[in-house]
């Protein structure tokens, strides 16, 4: 430890961090630097202002089994609010910065400089890679350093306008590239993103939030309005929902800045409201209504701004009846090929649409410092029920990982009196409950085939498929057609037990360009009732303009239903072409009958096959429209 007096004011000053090489008087804001045995003034620096930081110099955790103190303290300012960053030294040696900002804590350690990296070439969205680490840049801006205490690892310059760019990898991975005054190679830091409770900070020790008690019960500075913040602590705009003065909070009270335009779109969520979601109760303490034009029509719809004091911010949107839940997402936990697909947790998401989206009138308290009129680049990426979604500025890109909620649901959630109205439309990454119709069409009808197969093989097992019959029929050249002179009878045959029968004709002779019809009756012989059959065989051909041609043949069949038992005698009775007795070769019409008892017949198997396709085909039909009428209204597609 290094202990000595203040070269500007005389008061004692110490270094107790051995990696310091600088520490802030705290008497009179003196930068004290070590210069070998001495100490020297190095100009003076701002104190910290009060901000709604839980933390404070001095204090102890313990990450990963590593206790570390705070031992110094930066404030830094890009011109929209200062945010906090904390000189850490681990009790393994190692030193780090604890960066502050917007409730969000990252822990960055030294990585050394990055040779070749141009500021001007990284820019919001865009892939690098850097050390074998695949990265996505989210922000890039530059800060002063406005006010600091403690103990400091370099001396500090708060004329010197610093820039940076952070970039964000796979599970949880956070890089910060320091490019100073953007004429070097960047300084680079490691790190990931942790919560206040991950910090291994005792609740006890940290320090209570300075605007709270200010702001809560606070007032429009316009209308007078009384206005409940819910979130005093992180709020940096308010917008009062009575007269619509959008309002500064930044300094721990209000500050009016101008009037806004109140949504058009009623909010079906009121401020202060509490829901459940994601297993987290969340209360509304904003909304946005934000849009886009294409083709010269504008698209409003609806973000609720939703706050839990753990796990910070999210938002719930609706638009056209549709809701979306969102959740933030590092860039870096997905992989993206721009206007085509992102992939996140195996899930593949395909590109939908893109669209500059504005806002244009804000209701509550915000996190930054919003404004009417901001513009983002908003890309969504859909796998339904979940979406990607990417908006992106100038300056800064930011992700979020989307679940369709229906209307049923937000009002559960929310414990709404009234009903929410109905979705219209189908929204980007509303799920296709058709399709999941569809598949349990499919089980089911699986399950049916199943039982149909295995009734069609129980069928056959149990068929008798008997021949009892093989009659070879001559008719006379000389017979007349469809007379007794045409009449043929066979010998008497069995049928063992009731069942079908089937009855097939087989031509003998040769047809051209004529018909044969065969009439035949089964005779009962002990109750002298009848079953008739009729199959009426021809083949013509010929040729046209189209060349050759043919159509029929020699061969037909035909199925009698169930057929009592008993012992019958066939009886045909031939019909056939006119024609055919003027032709010199007619040595008179033959052909073959032979009747098979018992046989399984297939056409109940192919009727019942196809009525139970039906279902599954219609339903195809009404999932596919439904992704048709989707897809319609994608720009990326």
């Amino acid at each position: 430890m290094t202990q000595g007096a203040c070269p500007s004011c005389g008061a004692s000053v110490e270094f107790t961090a051995g990696s310091a090489q600088v520490v802030v008087c705290g008497h009179c804001q003196t930068v004290v630097a070590r210069a070998g045995a001495e100490l020297e003034a190095h100009g003076q620096v701002a104190r910290v202002v009060e901000t709604d930081s839980p933390l404070r110099l001095g204090l102890e955790g313990r990450i990963n089994g590593t206790s570390y103190q705070l031992v110094g303290h930066l404030q830094k300012d890009h011109g929209a609010g200062p945010w906090d960053e904390w000189y850490v030294e681990m009790s393994d040696g190692r030193t780090g910065w604890l960066s502050e900002s917007e409730g969000a804590f990252h822990l960055l350690f030294d990585g050394g400089v990055e040779e070749g990296l141009q500021l001007d070439s990284l820019h919001p969205g865009e892939r690098l890679r850097l050390r074998n680490r695949p990265l996505v840049v989210e922000e890039r801006g530059h800060g002063q350093v406005t006010a600091a205490e403690g103990q400091l690892p370099s001396d500090v310059d708060p004329s010197e306008d610093s820039w940076y760019v952070d970039a964000t990898g796979p599970r949880g991975l956070f890089v910060s590239l320091d490019f100073g005054s953007r004429d070097r190679d960047p300084e680079v830091f490691l790190g990931q993103k942790l919560e206040l409770s991950q910090l291994g900070i005792p609740a006890g020790d940290l320090r209570p939030r300075v605007r709270k008690a200010q702001l809560q019960q606070a007032r429009c500075t316009n209308c007078n309005g009384p206005l409940e913040l819910r979130a005093p602590d992180q709020t940096l705009r308010v917008a009062c929902p009575y007269c619509g003065a959008l309002m500064d909070a930044s300094q721990g009270k209000l500050k009016f800045l101008k009037l806004l335009q109140k949504p058009e779109l009623p909010a079906d969520i009121p401020l202060g409201a509490k829901g459940t979601l994601d297993g987290v109760e969340w209360i509304c303490i904003g909304y946005q209504e934000r849009s886009c034009t294409v083709e010269g029509t504008r698209y409003p719809w609806l973000e609720y701004l939703l706050y839990h004091p753990a796990r910070g911010f999210t938002w719930l949107m609706e638009s056209n009846g549709h809701w979306v839940f969102l959740k933030p997402l590092a860039a870096g936990d997905a992989e993206l090929v721009p206007h085509v697909s992102a992939h996140y947790e195996g899930r593949r998401y395909k590109a939908f649409q893109s669209v500059q989206a504005v806002t244009d009138a804000v209701v509550g308290e915000f996190y930054w410092k919003v404004t009417r009129g901001e513009t983002a680049q908003a890309t969504e990426y859909v796998a339904p029920p979940y979406s990607v979604n990417e908006d992106a500025t100038d300056n800064e890109v930011s992700y979020t990982h989307g679940e369709y909620l229906s209307p049923e649901q937000v009002r559960d959630a929310f414990k709404l009196k009234e009903t929410l109205p109905p979705p219209r439309g189908i929204a980007p990454s509303q799920p296709n409950k058709r399709r999941a119709a569809l598949t349990t069409t499919l089980k089911w009808t699986g399950v049916w085939l199943l039982g149909l197969f295995a009734l069609s093989a129980v069928l056959h097992a149990r068929a008798m498929n008997a021949q009892v019959l093989d009659l070879q029929v001559q008719v006379s050249p000389g017979a007349a057609s469809g007379t007794p002179s045409a009449m043929h009878f066979s010998e008497p045959f069995e049928l063992a037990r009731d069942g079908n029968v089937r009855a097939e004709v087989t031509m003998s002779t040769t047809l051209d360009n004529s018909w044969v019809g065969v009439q035949g009756d089964l005779v009962n012989q002990d109750t002298q009732e009848v079953v008739s059959f009729y199959e009426e065989i021809s083949y013509y051909h010929g040729r046209d303009s189209d060349g050759s041609w043919s159509e029929g043949g020699n061969h037909g069949s035909v199925f009698l239903s169930t057929v009592p038992k008993g012992t019958y005698v066939l009886r045909t009775t031939t019909s056939f072409d006119p024609a055919m007795k003027f032709k010199s070769n007619l040595q008179g019409v033959s052909y073959r009958v032979l009747l098979t008892h018992d046989t399984p017949n297939e056409s109940w198997f192919v009727i019942a096959l196809v009525l139970l396709l039906v279902g599954p085909v219609l339903s195809f039909i009404s999932a596919h429209g439904f992704e048709t009428e989707r897809w319609k209204e994608s720009n990326l597609q």
